[in-house]
């Protein structure tokens, strides 16, 4: 048994090596909420990986289980139209909450978040463009095919099975002056064309090391969504007392509407909240974890050169 001073120091050295670990983050320029967010995807691929092996079968396959799920093809297939949407929309709510003085200020009638100038919301716009070009390079075109699609056929990938009609109709008839599609008996295969192009001619993407660029999607957006709010977080306390003096009142009719435009960022919290919980039905159910993981890695990438990197620099 320990006596009262061992377990103490115990208790001590457990306190020190926490206080260790929280000098390291403040000495790298990461704040706590920072460091607890960033480090929750993992905890969201190690949970959605224990409820796959512990749930019965029954409750593993079901309606979220299915791709054509109305969230799937609603919203996280437009993931990063529904960010821009959410992110737009703040930014203007919180330029109409105040209004330009001689400065060039933007001053917040409600007080909430941090004033609001012109140069940063310059610097908001800038970020977004930085954010969203990472987004295309990485899901959309990279000079040919996007980056997720590099990786996966510089790693062996292919797009296979394509009929010969199906391509006809796609080269417009003109198959013979295509290098790009190898002929095998009655139908072809390529090694260069991107994962879209490949959908498009209903071939089968197989044989390489996919990146996912659905986990990219959900990690960056929501990464992206939560440092833009945390410039402007004044705290949960006054949401929640926003919402008990809006809905609390019998004269206010429009009670929701005049709670989301005094505080812009709900509609980006409950965007945040979606993209986690899609995050966790794709742990759950789909891919490779080695899959899962590259997509995790160049969604924080993205995040670590627009927000953590230039704080090192200065």
């Amino acid at each position: 048994m320990l006596n009262t001073q061992q377990r103490y120091q115990q208790r001590y050295h457990h306190l020190s090596r926490i206080n260790t670990l929280f000098n390291v983050f403040h000495r790298h320029k990461l704040s706590t909420a920072e460091v607890l967010y960033i480090g929750s995807f993992v905890l969201n691929f190690i949970t959605g990986k224990l409820l796959h092996v512990l749930s019965q079968k029954e409750e593993v396959y079901n309606y979220y289980n299915d791709k054509g799920n109305i969230f799937n093809q609603y919203f996280v297939k437009k993931g990063w139209a529904w960010t821009t949407l959410g992110v737009f929309f703040f930014y203007i709510v919180k330029a109409i909450q105040g209004s330009l003085d001689s400065t060039g200020g933007v001053n917040d009638k409600n007080g909430h978040g941090k004033r609001m100038t012109v140069a940063r919301l310059c610097t908001a716009a800038l970020r977004y463009v930085v954010a969203t070009v990472w987004w295309i390079l990485f899901t959309q075109w990279c000079f040919g095919v996007p980056i997720m699609d590099k990786v996966f056929l510089f790693t062996g990938g292919k797009c296979a099975s394509i009929s010969e009609d199906r391509l006809l109709r796609y080269l417009k008839g003109k198959l013979l002056d295509h290098k790009i599609f190898l002929k095998l008996d009655t139908i072809y295969e390529s090694t260069t064309v991107s994962s879209q192009v490949c959908r498009r001619l209903r071939g089968s993407w197989e044989g390489g090391h996919d990146p996912l660029g659905h986990v990219f999607l959900l990690v960056h957006s929501s990464l992206y969504l939560f440092f833009e709010l945390t410039e402007h977080w004044n705290g949960a306390s006054s949401l929640f007392s926003d919402f008990r003096r809006i809905f609390g009142s019998k004269k206010t009719r429009l009670g929701v509407w005049s709670f989301v435009k005094q505080n812009p960022e709900v509609p980006l919290l409950m965007l945040m909240a979606l993209w986690w919980f899609m995050l966790l039905m794709t742990n759950m159910y789909f891919h490779l974890l080695a899959e899962k993981l590259v997509g995790l890695a160049f969604g924080y990438f993205g995040v670590f050169l627009v927000y953590i990197a230039p704080r090192w620099l200065n």
